[in-house]
């Protein structure tokens, strides 16, 4: 498969070859997801909510997406089509039944689409709390434990930190949330999860969870949102009653049809390639530690798709543009808020003043290979070493 869909692009107008390594940000669509979605934009085209057969047999087979995604997830409920992940969040914030002024639980390094969205339900009157995380954004368990109480009506911790790659413990943390309040409702972002470290969401206990097709090679504009059996969600949005009239919309048919097999793919292969990828991000780690730079790393609850270094001196965005010359595309944080992120981040990872404006963060896929991550290694310590004497720092 490598063969076939590296992660390196090809961009006509420079005449240079792109090495990408910001897919936290998003991914490179697969050919075959493309053409399953042409095929349902192109041919057969149809609206799923019409009377007629045609219209009819793609509404079985959304129906039967469903089912293939719940099962290969493991869990016990039902799963909404969204357009985003950003809007399954909020559905999931929004649209859980919440007493005025009850608790609200987020952590503190929260995805924008989590973090924005609790502060406009505190706005509103909510009693929104952030948790504390540890120096690599992970949520820890005793201060959890510490504001967690039998007013909390919901929690939402992400899975997979998309700035670090650090991995929360949900399965404790539901088992604690349940313990005081066993009516809390807790939602879990997923979105870099799934199709990357294991996903079980029965084992999980989650209520609601988030995935999204662009970070697993399918297309933007199509995600979903897991409702566990029992649990209600009310919409935010309003129309013809589509989703079980939780989310009204025209389904996006060829993204669903798409996004399943996404879904199925990397799960399948997920073991095999966490084993390759973590190989990679091991090697990429040996290049910032000879150039004094802070890996962030949680040992066992990490992802090895996500590498965030610290450099010293130098600042992270001038290292990024400094790298486009090469044809090597690198991020500095979440893509959905780099400005915001350089403020928060600096905060969460405890960064001396040398320190906290270096931060960097490549995001690997299944696809990147050895190649690939010594000619980011090779342009990496060049440029280092111009940017440090440019800043007085050699």
């Amino acid at each position: 498969n490598s063969e076939k869909h590296q992660s390196i692009v090809f961009d006509a107008e420079q005449n240079k070859r792109i090495i990408y390594l910001d897919n936290a940000g998003t991914t490179k669509p697969l050919p075959e997801y493309v053409n399953i979605y042409n095929y349902y934009q192109s041919e057969n085209f149809f609206n799923p909510s019409a009377p007629y057969h045609e219209s009819l047999v793609l509404s079985n087979e959304i129906k039967e997406c469903r089912r293939r995604i719940i099962s290969i997830l493991r869990g016990d409920g039902q799963f909404i089509f969204t357009a985003s992940g950003t809007e399954s969040d909020n559905l999931a914030l929004f649209g859980t039944k919440k007493a005025n002024g009850s608790r609200i639980i987020v952590s503190a390094s929260e995805h924008p689409a989590v973090m924005n969205t609790a502060l406009e339900l505190k706005q509103r009157g909510y009693d929104v709390v952030f948790c504390e995380v540890d120096e690599c954004g992970r949520v820890i368990t005793e201060k959890f434990k510490e504001i967690m109480t039998k007013e909390t009506a919901l929690v939402s911790i992400m899975h997979v930190n998309n700035e670090t790659g650090c991995v929360n413990d949900i399965k404790t943390l539901v088992k604690i949330a349940k313990s005081v309040n066993p009516k809390v409702i807790f939602h879990s972002d997923g979105v870099q999860a799934v199709g990357k470290i294991r996903v079980n969401l029965n084992d999980l206990g989650v209520d609601l969870y988030t995935v999204s097709a662009h970070k697993i090679h399918a297309l933007k504009g199509i995600a979903g949102l897991f409702i566990k059996n029992g649990v209600n969600v009310k919409p935010i949005i309003y129309g013809g009653g589509q989703e079980f009239g939780i989310r009204s919309a025209t389904e996006n048919v060829g993204g669903i049809m798409a996004f399943t097999k996404a879904i199925e793919d990397s799960v399948y292969a997920q073991k095999e390639n966490f084993e390759k990828v973590k190989t990679l991000r091991n090697e990429l780690k040996k290049v910032f530690l000879e150039t004094n730079c802070i890996c962030v790393d949680s040992g066992d609850w990490q992802s090895p798709y996500i590498l965030c270094a610290v450099m010293p001196k130098v600042r992270g965005e001038v290292m990024l543009h400094a790298l486009e010359k090469y044809g090597i595309l690198i991020g500095t944080g979440s893509a959905c808020s780099s400005k915001k992120t350089q403020k928060k981040l600096p905060s969460i990872l405890k960064l001396v003043p040398e320190y906290e404006k270096g931060i960097i963060r490549l995001s690997l896929c299944r696809f990147t290979t050895e190649n690939e991550i010594k000619s980011f290694m090779d342009a990496y310590k060049k440029e280092f070493v111009l940017l440090l004497k440019y800043v007085g720092g050699m």
